[in-house]
């Protein structure tokens, strides 16, 4: 079904390097909510999602434009509670949702011994759209109230292997950008970032970073991590995962744009 929905005017592969794929949604605190509830919350996908493990809160994080302001140092007590970040897991663990007081993400991944494969762009975001709307009726009945969502983002992070020797073992042989002259060097670390207009106003911001890494195998990598990041016009969940299909379009578009027909081949392009 996934498939059928795809816009058929993007980019496709048959074998592409994906090894995860992040959708996410910051929204205002709910009133009323405290740690306390958080067993409750996971109640809402506690059939779908039985496992579950604490990590450290996210920040808030906002795309902001126009002239950057000089940096502000803050040094002050911190007061109050502290919200912990939730990972609510599948059994096989390839699919997790997060949450903590003013986020919530589901996530797809690789992971060693894992069977299912990525089941596309639109099953996820649909499923996604479910979750908010289940986060919302709860938050609804502690306190009336809608989610308030403020910032928006997808990323796609993409595992490349660097082969040890000949075709596919230099970065340029995988992102146009990547060429280095003669010798390559041992590691990679670098970040380009791009507003978005539309309607000539800027609405999100696209970052592309590149580096080196290695997977379980021991093998060398090229991770390559495609994030946009902005606000819905509307703050409302109908806006948002309009937004959240909009970041899939330009994420899938400059990957295609920025990576070789020799990975295109090697990937299988289809379209």
């Amino acid at each position: 079904m996934s498939e059928q929905l795809r816009p058929s005017h993007l980019p496709n592969f048959s074998n592409p390097p994906l090894n995860e794929v992040v959708i996410g949604v910051q929204f205002s605190p709910a009133q009323a909510y405290s740690q306390i509830h958080a067993g409750e919350v996971w109640s809402l996908f506690k059939e779908e999602f039985p496992l579950v493990e604490e990590q450290a809160p996210l920040a808030p994080a906002f795309e902001t434009f126009g002239i950057p302001s000089p940096p502000v140092f803050n040094f002050e007590l911190m007061t109050g509670s502290q919200h912990d970040r939730f990972w609510f897991l599948t059994r096989d663990q390839q699919e997790l949702i997060q949450f903590q007081a003013d986020r919530l993400l589901h996530n797809w991944r690789k992971v060693p011994g894992g069977l299912r494969e990525y089941p596309r762009f639109e099953a996820i975001v649909s499923a996604f759209e479910q979750e908010l709307h289940k986060l919302e009726d709860y938050f609804n009945g502690v306190s009336p109230q809608t989610l308030n969502c403020t910032q928006a983002e997808v990323t796609y992070i993409n595992h490349i292997v660097l082969e040890n020797a000949g075709k596919g073992s230099r970065h340029c042989d995988w992102i146009r950008a990547l060429s280095f002259g003669e010798q390559d060097p041992d590691d990679v670390n670098c970040t380009w970032r791009r507003t978005l207009y539309v309607n000539d106003a800027p609405r999100a911001r696209l970052i592309v970073e590149a580096k080196t890494g290695f997977n379980f195998l021991r093998e060398k990598l090229l991770l390559l991590s495609i994030t946009v990041r902005g606000t819905p016009v509307v703050p409302n969940i109908e806006d948002t995962v309009g937004f959240l299909k909009y970041a899939r379009e330009i994420i899938v578009t400059e990957f295609t744009s920025i990576t070789t027909e020799f990975a295109h081949t090697v990937w299988g392009r289809i379209s």
